[in-house]
């Protein structure tokens, strides 16, 4: 059995409030679903509720006040929504760690936040976050869900869960948190300089959270709607729609056991609803796209029957004759059912974000009847700025402004945002606060344009930050300056925005290469031929894997090009005070950027 939620969370006043409420209502129904044994194995919210109060209470009897700082490093399980909501729960801070993150970029988050205890789930994880805290002053207490007796500093779980329930403190505690109380410390990717500390107030994200009964019918129950959550629970979208929203309105969340196991998972947990990024999307079409070229011609022909009708009537929304309408239904007994079983049955729609989404893709998704709500936003707002409703999805827009927010486009094209969801600044950073925040508007570093009936589109970037189709942001300044350092690399540039993996175009030193060139026994008389061979190329791009084998896996450049002329002020890729043109360069270098991809 199951139940459309109610109109919203009015009234409520704090995250962990939100999540008891639901506990009260639906204390029999899942919350969450764990794997185990090749089952996925529900826990009420009943349980939830509780072993959220015992961590709470284990974390009041250790010392932790409202206000402190504590970080959070495990993969996505059931335990990291446990640990969020105690935090939560106690009025401190939740500041999230990437799992990708070197023990050099904890460090520099601990120190920075300035937490006062770390959580993480053990292994490999545990081993770089003791690293990482030999440099941190303020840690006084390290735990792990999984036992770590050869680490005296180190306490468990568990040892925080033991004990009764400290209820009236408890109590006391939940009635002093208000909207305005800072819930979160989310650390954006660095460019040029460190990550900057979003401050997220309870209000924040609840804003979100109110956006949702306009957008989607969600159901709770047994059979209601369920997640599956794969995406870094670290990421702002992952942790509003696939966690606070979860949790807020009563539905379960299953979690996937690693992300190279999603597609099984999905056929196990059966979800209703998933969240994604493009990139995820784009790798699912190309399997499938693959596996029907793999099939006899006869079966090729079926699909693409019956994707030109499917899209044609459920992508573009072209009305189709009653005759061609019957094809229509019996091909997709043939082919959309089967395609649509791989996801579970059940999946209903896709949350997308994080990046921005080909049209060609969504109409893909479309046309097998899994649609796809796009959305924009930034962890400054905790994320949602604009979604598409699922009763009017305008394919190619990221939709209309949420709940309370208003957007407005600046005279130069960027996107303008202010809003109840909007951070109160970065932390400790007034300088960053000022050039984000100005007269109340959020400047987004995007260009866009707004249509009349308020549906926004995206259409370019503002600053340097690429955000590839996997949604992470990288910044490009970094590896470049890594990069050249190398003696045979005199200028490069890296490109990969709403792409799956990085590229560049590198101007080689003629000097440093003729040189190596003779030590091969190359032709190195003539830079044009050396230039364009593969031999060079070759060794480049392998000098380049050896020098960026220290930064995160989407941080690797994939390919390059190399020129023989280099960017200067006199051909216009260089300002007159030395600086990249970036865009000036991919314009005239589109085609050869375009065959790194082929």
């Amino acid at each position: 059995m199951c139940a459309v939620i109610d109109s919203g969370i009015n009234g409520i006043n704090s995250l962990p409030e939100a999540l008891f409420r639901s506990a009260e209502r639906h204390a029999a129904s899942p919350a969450q679903w764990y794997r185990e044994q090749g089952v996925y194995l529900p826990v009420t919210y009943a349980q939830m509720a509780s072993q959220i109060r015992h961590i709470a209470s284990g974390l009041l009897r250790d010392g932790i006040k409202p206000g402190d700082r504590i970080a959070l490093l495990m993969e996505n399980r059931p335990e990291w929504a446990l640990i969020d909501y105690a935090i939560l729960s106690v009025g401190a801070v939740t500041v999230p760690l990437y799992c990708s993150y070197r023990p050099t970029d904890i460090s520099y988050v601990l120190n920075d936040s300035a937490a006062v205890a770390v959580l993480t789930s053990g292994n490999k994880l545990l081993r770089h976050l003791l690293q990482a805290t030999a440099q941190c002053k303020h840690i006084k207490h390290i735990y792990s869900i999984e036992d770590a007796a050869e680490y005296e500093q180190v306490k468990t779980l568990l040892s925080l869960q033991a004990g009764d329930i400290e209820t009236e403190q408890l109590a006391h505690t939940l009635a002093d948190i208000s909207h305005d109380t800072l819930a979160s410390i989310v650390y954006t990717s660095g460019t040029t300089a460190n990550p900057k500390g979003v401050m997220l107030s309870h209000g924040n994200f609840l804003t979100n959270l109110e956006s949702v009964p306009a957008v989607i019918d969600l159901t709770t129950g047994e059979q209601g709607d369920r997640l599956l959550s794969f995406l870094p629970l670290a990421h702002a979208l992952e942790r509003t729609g696939g966690h606070f929203l979860t949790y807020s309105f009563g539905l379960s969340v299953a979690f996937a056991e690693r992300p190279d196991t999603v597609a099984k998972n999905m056929s196990e947990a059966c979800p209703t609803i998933m969240i994604s990024v493009p990139r995820m999307l784009e790798v699912v079409r190309s399997r499938i796209l693959s596996q029907v070229n793999q099939q006899s011609a006869f079966k090729q022909m079926l699909f693409q029957r019956f994707f030109a009708l499917a899209q044609k009537k459920w992508a573009k929304k072209e009305a189709l004759g009653w005759m061609t309408s019957l094809q229509l239904r019996l091909l997709d007994k043939l082919v959309g059912e089967k395609i649509r079983l791989r996801f579970g049955g059940r999946v209903r729609v896709f949350i997308c974000g994080g990046a921005p989404l080909s049209l060609e893709v969504a109409e893909f998704f479309e046309a097998l009847q899994l649609p796809i709500l796009e959305g924009y936003g930034l962890t400054e707002s905790a994320p949602l700025l604009a979604v598409n409703p699922m009763s009017d999805r305008r394919l190619g827009t990221v939709g209309v402004a949420g709940k309370g927010v208003e957007l407005k486009i600046a005279d130069d094209g960027e996107i303008l945002a202010r809003g109840a969801n909007i951070m109160s600044g970065y932390w400790h950073n007034k300088k960053a606060t000022a050039e984000s925040l100005q007269d109340g508007w959020l400047h987004t570093g995007d260009i866009g344009k707004l249509c009349p009936d308020g549906y926004l589109s995206i259409t370019d970037r503002k600053k340097d930050l690429i955000v590839n189709s996997g949604g992470e942001n990288i910044a490009p300044q970094r590896i470049e300056g890594v990069l050249i350092a190398h003696e045979m690399i005199d200028q490069i540039v890296v490109f990969g925005d709403q792409r799956p993996y990085l590229v560049a175009l590198l101007v080689a030193n003629e000097d440093a290469c003729t040189a190596w060139a003779k030590q091969q026994g190359l032709p190195e008389s003539d830079w044009q031929q050396l230039c364009e061979s593969d031999v060079l190329k070759k060794h480049l791009q392998n000098a380049i894997t050896a020098q960026l084998k220290v930064l995160n896996p989407f941080e690797q450049v994939r390919r390059i090009h190399v020129l023989q002329q280099a960017f200067s002020i006199e051909n216009d890729t260089l300002t007159p005070t030395m600086k990249i043109k970036r865009r000036k360069i991919y314009k005239l270098h589109a085609d050869s950027i375009a065959a790194l991809y082929r």
